[in-house]
C-alpha cells in the first residue's frame, strides 16, 4: 500500500477520536493539534522531530503570553497599536535569537506556538490578565501547550502506523 494511502487510516480514526475529545472535552485545541501535528511532520517525522515541536512549540507559547502579558500590563503612551506591534517584534526577534541554541532551533515549530496562542486569544476574546491568571484550560500556558503535546504524540502514532501499513504485502 501507499504511505500516503496508508496515512489515511490513522489520519481518519485518531483524527476522529481527537476531534471528539476536543469537542467533548475542551482539554485542547483541535486546530492547534493537526497544525502542530503537521509541524512536526515537516520537520522531519522522527521522534526528536516530534520533541523539537514540543520544546520550541512551547516556547513560541510562552513567548506569546508575554507579549501579552507586556501589552497589557505595561502602559506606554504609543498612537493606535503601535506598542502592540513593537512588543511582538520584540518577541518574534527572540524567537529568532533562541534559535542560536540547538534546543531551540526548529524555528517554525516556534512559530507555530506563537501564533496558535494569538489566535486563540485574539479570536475568543481572550486578550486579559485574568485569562493567566487561573491554572485551567482558559489558560493559552494550559491548553496551547497542552494541545502542542497531543499534537506530537498524535503525529507519531500516525506516522508509525501508517509506516506498518505502507509494507509490502508478502507475496
Amino acid at each position: 500500500m501507499k504511505f500516503v494511502n496508508a496515512l489515511a487510516v490513522p489520519l481518519g480514526v485518531i483524527g476522529a477520536l481527537l476531534t471528539y475529545l476536543a469537542l467533548s472535552f475542551g482539554m485542547f485545541f483541535i486546530w492547534a493539534v493537526f497544525l502542530a501535528t503537521c509541524m512536526g511532520v515537516a520537520l522531519g517525522g522522527s521522534k526528536d522531530a516530534f520533541k523539537s515541536l514540543v520544546i520550541c512549540g512551547s516556547l513560541g507559547v510562552v513567548l506569546a503570553s508575554v507579549a501579552s502579558l507586556i501589552i497589557l500590563n505595561v502602559p506606554v503612551p504609543l498612537p493606535g497599536a503601535m506598542w502592540p506591534a513593537l512588543v511582538v517584534g520584540a518577541t518574534t526577534a527572540c524567537m529568532a535569537l533562541a534559535a542560536n541554541l540547538p534546543v531551540f532551533g526548529a524555528i517554525p515549530a516556534t512559530v507555530i506556538g506563537y501564533a496558535s496562542t494569538f489566535a486563540y486569544l485574539l479570536s475568543a476574546n481572550k486578550l486579559s490578565n485574568e485569562t493567566f491568571m487561573t491554572l485551567n484550560f482558559a489558560n493559552p500556558l494550559v491548553i496551547n501547550i497542552l494541545s502542542i503535546i497531543v499534537a506530537a504524540g498524535f503525529g507519531m502514532v500516525s506516522l508509525n502506523i501508517a509506516g506498518k501499513l505502507a509494507k509490502p504485502m508478502p507475496a
